[in-house]
């Protein structure tokens, strides 16, 4: 799954829906909305690409 942070607009994935923002450590985190997956899954993209070459 992947979640937002509204404090700091971080965006992640884990398994289970964390209490706290892995970056800045606030309460504020939330399931993300369809722009904010995308978001995501472009960065994944481009990280990946990155390590390859």
């Amino acid at each position: 799954m992947i979640f937002v942070c509204d404090k700091c607009r971080f965006i992640f994935s884990r398994t289970v829906e964390p209490e706290q923002c892995p970056d800045c450590g606030k309460y504020a985190v939330r399931e993300a909305n369809e722009m904010e997956r995308q978001e995501y899954e472009e960065h994944l993209k481009e990280f990946q690409g990155d390590e390859n070459g």
